[in-house]
């Protein structure tokens, strides 16, 4: 058998997948605090050993909790580390043990579809939860010398970075070459991984392979024999590893390293995917939850991709001998080289091939987008990170070499430039959605097909492009639009996203006045798992921020486009004060800016078997506060049971308005209803309730919010109406769809 010892690593990583399917362990800071607080029993102080330090914050591990039970401190050991936010770690070395109080708590997971799960995020690097408000009782005055030092001269190499070039680009160089992202700027960090180059920015097998082979092949220059400089260089690389946090890339990279001196020393060959397989294996067993890490699946997707992929999709190198000059040749060495120079081009472009198909499943699972012109972008960027990170090393590491810092910020601006330029090609990004699994099971079987077609001939390589482009599709394959209605999770305040049939997208408010970013973190995400990157139109009930800051963020980003935006059609003189940062908003996108309408009670639109109806406001209504003129609507869909009624913040005044035009209009029923204003007393009505019997009411409102949302006494008029009660603080975002004539209802949090 071939590889042997790669078959026996696929097996431990088949195992430690199986190991991850079974119950979690008793000892986690979740089962913990849900034990202990059924008790009534409250944590006093964490124990724990400083292992990382980060921005404002440490890293704990061999945690235990001090709890009081009858009378007396119990200490209670957890199987998963901590973080503590604490600024002042300077104070703290590295390998201390310290005795900290504050307030403990788990990370949680994702309430909306598409959202970053941070909890499944931290567990994979088996981290429970947080302590905040971090006071120090006791540390022990024993550490980790070189750990500490190592952490010391991370940070004198970061304040040099930051002392020879702009902030900006020092944040680049500091993530790019100590894995230290705490000052990375956002906007470069979004510009890179929209253009799919951000894997420069992680330490990774390109930083190990530059500083590890160099320090080698320079040792063996200097005639030093070949263990010593095996030596020697493995255990600069592992101290750089230690230093820049050992990320799942550097670990990688640094196991396949050490197993290719391992070679040097024996005289052995040097096999990619066994010093892969074994670094994997490895990895797993020691932290099998890494298999649900993005960083674990694209880094070693990426050197399947290069080792598997290339070779039997494009064949092995091409290598043209160049000739000698000789007197009267220099024409034809001249060609030799150029030919040299197009043929490592078109290498580098087939490895950039082999490594996107391979790990295309992945960054669609996780990101549901991919930039179609990163292959091409990274032919142009990877060229030149050797003389980047060079220069980026010299500056920081050896004084007089400040003017290398000019250099190193000089070329990150032509990085940006070149991202800018490829970012305002037409069809720039491929927005297929989340795929599912039998998706990419069928993809992987189609890629296995390409690589084992036949090599050389006509009909095999017509094989593979056939292989390839059926994967392609596969993955494309979003499955057929359909009717749903999904009420987001967003805090305090509402959003709303309407997907209908006919393949149209609507979207009723956005905002939030308790969570940051909303439209950034919560909405865009959510969109682009859905693979929606066009909304029709956003219809905005009211002004208010809790309403509005989330629409107004993505409009400003331009990721997301919008058709048209719908505003209440108020009295003339309030338009453009009331809505004046939705408006500049709209100006200020960068991509087709949305048409501006206003809307009023009997204007009404259809997609599909769906039609909208809107019921209030009426023309030129005027009125005090905001709320009083939100926008109403009736949708309803006219094969089937499900109709909504969508009430913003409309109370009062409002709310006797929008009966008298379902009265009118007579409509008498509806099976779910946005209860309106979060929950407030002062709105849902008994009148409105009996009015149109609602199935179900779903309620929008922030967790332990300062507004006491939901009132008690609009909890007691829907229960007293019948009305089942879903509210997005407990059930995350809710989910409507109709089959079969039936509504079905699925919450994020079930």
């Amino acid at each position: 058998m071939k590889r042997p010892l790669l078959m026996i690593c696929l097996c431990l990583a088949l195992t430690a997948l199986v190991r991850t399917r079974g119950s979690g362990p008793p000892g986690t800071l979740e089962a913990f605090l849900e034990a202990f607080g059924q008790k009534g029993l409250e944590p006093l102080a964490v124990t724990g050993r400083i292992y990382q330090k980060e921005d404002q914050s440490i890293y704990l591990k061999n945690v235990s909790i001090l709890i009081s039970a009858a009378g007396q401190q119990q200490e209670i050991p957890l199987t998963e580390n901590i973080i503590c936010e604490w600024e002042e770690k300077e104070l703290l070395p590295l390998g201390s043990a310290v005795l900290l109080s504050g307030k403990i708590e788990p990370f949680y997971a994702a309430s909306n579809p598409g959202e970053f799960d941070r909890r499944q995020y931290y567990k994979t690097l088996g981290i429970g939860g947080r302590l905040s408000e971090g006071r120090l009782l006791a540390k022990s005055e024993s550490h980790w010398a070189v750990a500490e030092a190592l952490y010391q001269l991370r940070q004198n190499w970061k304040e040099r970075l930051y002392s020879i070039m702009p902030p900006r680009e020092a944040s680049v160089m500091s993530t790019m070459l100590l894995g230290d992202d705490a000052g990375l700027d956002r906007e470069i960090k979004e510009l890179y991984k929209r253009n799919g180059i951000v894997h420069i920015l992680s330490i990774s097998g390109l930083h190990i392979t530059l500083i590890g082979m160099t320090l080698y092949r320079l040792l063996r220059r200097m005639g030093m024999p070949v263990w010593p400089a095996a030596l020697a260089g493995s255990g600069i690389l592992i101290l750089y590893g230690i230093m820049t946090g050992l990320g799942v890339s550097a670990l990688r990279a640094i196991a396949m390293y050490l197993i290719q001196m391992l070679g040097e020393v024996l005289g052995r060959t040097y096999d990619m995917l066994t010093a892969l397989g074994v670094a994997g294996a490895v990895t797993l067993l020691f932290n099998p939850m890494y298999l649900y890490h993005a960083g674990f699946l694209l880094s070693y997707g990426a050197v399947l991709g290069m080792g598997v992929l290339k070779p039997t999709l494009f064949g092995g190198e091409r290598k043209q001998k160049i000739k000698r000059y000789e007197p009267g040749k220099i024409k034809s060495v001249l060609k030799g080289k150029l030919y040299q120079k197009i043929q490592q081009a078109w290498e580098s472009m087939e490895a950039s091939v082999s490594v996107t198909a391979a790990t295309l499943p992945v960054l669609l699972w996780f990101y549901y987008e991919v930039p179609i012109y990163s292959v091409f972008l990274n032919l142009l960027i990877l060229p030149l990170m050797e003389p980047i990170m060079l220069t980026g090393i010299l500056g920081m590491t050896l004084p007089g070499m400040e003017f290398l810092g000019e250099i190193c910020a000089l070329l990150l601006k032509g990085y940006e430039r070149l991202c800018c330029i490829f970012e305002g090609l037409p069809f720039h990004t491929w927005n297929p959605g989340q795929p599912k699994f039998w998706q990419i099971a069928v993809y992987y079987l189609l890629l296995c097909g390409a690589a084992a077609a036949g090599k050389g001939r006509l009909r095999g390589k017509a094989a593979k492009g056939l292989c390839i482009c059926a994967g392609l599709l596969v993955l494309s394959l979003s499955g057929l639009p359909k009717d749903k209605v999904t009420f987001l999770d967003v805090g305090q305040g509402d959003c709303i996203c309407i997907q209908t049939a006919a393949g149209q997208n609507y979207l009723f408010d956005c905002g939030s006045s308790s969570r940051n970013g909303v439209g950034t973190y919560v909405l865009a995400p959510f969109l682009k798992r859905q693979g929606i990157s066009h909304v029709d139109a956003v219809f905005v009930s009211h002004p208010d921020s809790d309403h509005t800051n989330g629409i107004e963020e993505l409009l400003k980003e331009g990721q997301i486009t919008f058709g048209e935006l719908m505003l209440p059609d108020i009295e003339e003189a309030k338009k453009e004060e009331a809505f004046a940062d939705l408006l500049a908003a709209a100006g200020e996108c960068p991509k087709n800016p949305p048409d501006i309408r206003y809307i009023k009670a009997g204007d009404s639109f259809t997609s599909g078997k769906m039609t909208a109806l809107c019921l209030h406001p009426p023309k030129g209504f005027s009125g005090e506060d905001a709320n009083v003129y939100s926008q109403c609507f009736y949708v309803k869909w006219e094969d089937g049971p499900l109709s909504l009624l969508l009430t913003g913040d409309t109370e009062k005044e409002g709310e006797a308005l929008l009966l008298e035009q379902l009265k009118s209009r007579g409509i008498e029923k509806v099976a779910i209803l946005k209860a309106a204003h979060h929950g407030s007393k002062n709105a849902t009505g008994k009148e409105l309730l009996s009015s149109l019997s609602p199935q179900l009411a779903v309620i929008s409102c922030g967790k332990e919010n300062s507004y006491g949302h939901p009132h008690e006494e609009v909890l007691r008029r829907l229960e007293e109406a019948e009305v089942q009660i879903l509210q997005t603080p407990h059930t995350g975002a809710v989910t409507v769809t109709c089959k079969r004539g039936k509504i079905l209802i699925l919450s994020q949090n079930r």
